[in-house]
């Protein structure tokens, strides 16, 4: 049986069209966790996007690029805070040939939720050195997407493509 709109409460109509009930649209994710093992590591990636990066940075240890790379090591906390992020867990430890120590955050989608941890990490963690991967680059044009990528340059030290990074591997790298 169809009930009309008329009859459903506010709240049930907002979250019927998308949106929560303080009216912000809702985005679902389609992250599916699994369970890989990429370099002798058996780890519970959040997404395939970050077990193709994984991919990736084992390749990069094999040639002798980087040194190597761990997922999901370090928790730095940011003591004094009271209101949300108050902890943070970088996806990627990367050790680099050089032995600089490198942290990099997978994201399919930017959000600005990102963006305030790599400014208490900045805050809190000075000596840290950040790296955003991004699954995509969407093409420069004015709104919110150009305006997070703005403001996460500020934080870290650089933002890769990783489109462009799997294209140009896609041979040479096993990806799922």
């Amino acid at each position: 049986m169809m009930v009309p709109a008329s009859r459903l409460g506010r709240q049930a109509m907002t979250e019927k069209m998308g949106f929560e009930t303080n009216r912000r649209i809702v985005r679902v994710m389609r992250n599916q966790p699994i369970t890989a093992t990429v370099g002798g590591q058996t780890c519970r990636f959040r997404s395939k996007f970050e077990c193709n990066w994984a991919r990736y940075l084992q390749w990069l240890t094999d040639r002798g690029v980087i040194q190597g790379w761990q997922y999901e090591v370090d928790l730095f906390l940011f003591p004094g805070e009271i209101t949300a992020p108050v902890q943070y867990r970088p996806d990627f430890k990367v050790t680099e040939a050089g032995g600089v120590i490198c942290y990099e955050e997978c994201k399919g989608y930017h959000d600005g939720a990102t963006n305030k941890k790599f400014q208490r990490m900045a805050k809190h963690h000075p000596d840290v050195e950040m790296e955003l991967v991004l699954m995509r680059i969407p093409k420069r044009k004015p709104g919110k997407g150009i305006n997070r990528r703005k403001a996460a340059e500020r934080y870290v030290r650089r933002i890769i493509d990783a489109s462009e990074i799997f294209r140009q591997t896609r041979g040479a790298v096993k990806y799922i």
